[in-house]
């Protein structure tokens, strides 16, 4: 299955005793030079801060809710603020759910909404997930799926690397219908001890089709912290 932070910050420390309580809760904060989003640069020079709990509601049903809240540093006055709640069934071999996200946009490409996202991953190998989206948005008023490949692998007791590939389709979503865009991103996560974590990354994002998706090449770092 695929290496996450969680795994990744459990990993320098003993398991947790088993009169712990079944959820967690991780801020995350970070900033990008630039900020893609499903084929569009919204921004350059982002700062954004993201918090998550993570409630365990049997062995396999697991919720996730939260929010974000993004601003540029530099030209414009582009924010993003966002709320989520996140359901899925998880197995060994393939993982399942359904994400509703909120977004409110101020100078953006984008206009407010609500987007319906199901999803599926299938954990074929050790080191491999391949995941589908699709997801319909209220304030494009159209749709975006994605297909993903991604390859974790540990680098060491308290680090992995990951790298993820995969290309997205649009159907009336903010002009683009048909194949939309190719992007791809690698990081590189080290726990410094059991609840605190960094992760530099570079991304790109390449339009497939003339129209109003941008090409885009980023590069950022994430600061997280886990309870």
């Amino acid at each position: 299955m695929k290496r996450s932070l969680l795994w990744l910050l459990s990993a320098t420390s003993c398991l947790p005793a088993a009169d712990d309580p079944p959820w967690g809760v991780e801020v995350v904060t970070g900033y990008r030079s630039e900020y893609a989003q499903r084929g569009f640069r919204l921004a350059r020079d982002v700062i954004d801060a993201q918090i998550e709990a993570e409630i365990a509601l049997s062995n396999e049903w697991v919720l996730n809710l939260g929010g974000w809240y993004a601003a540029a540093t530099g030209k414009g006055d582009f924010t993003e603020a966002a709320a989520f709640f996140d359901l899925g069934y998880d197995t060994e071999t393939w993982t399942a759910g359904i994400r509703t996200t909120l977004r409110n946009y101020s100078d953006a490409l984008f206009d407010d909404g609500v987007e319906i996202q199901p999803s599926f991953t299938w954990h074929f190998g050790e080191d491999w997930d391949f995941a589908l989206t699709a997801g319909y948005d209220t304030g494009a008023d159209g749709w975006y799926g994605a297909a993903d490949v991604e390859w974790s692998k540990p680098t060491g007791e308290s680090s992995f690397i990951s790298l993820l590939a995969g290309l997205g389709i649009a159907e009336d979503f903010y002009g683009a219908s048909g194949w939309h865009d190719f992007h791809t991103r690698i990081s590189w996560s080290y726990a410094i001890n059991r609840h605190v974590a960094v992760t530099p990354f570079l991304g790109a994002s390449l339009p497939l089709q003339s129209g109003p998706a941008s090409s885009s090449l980023f590069g950022g770092v994430w600061f997280e912290v886990n309870f």
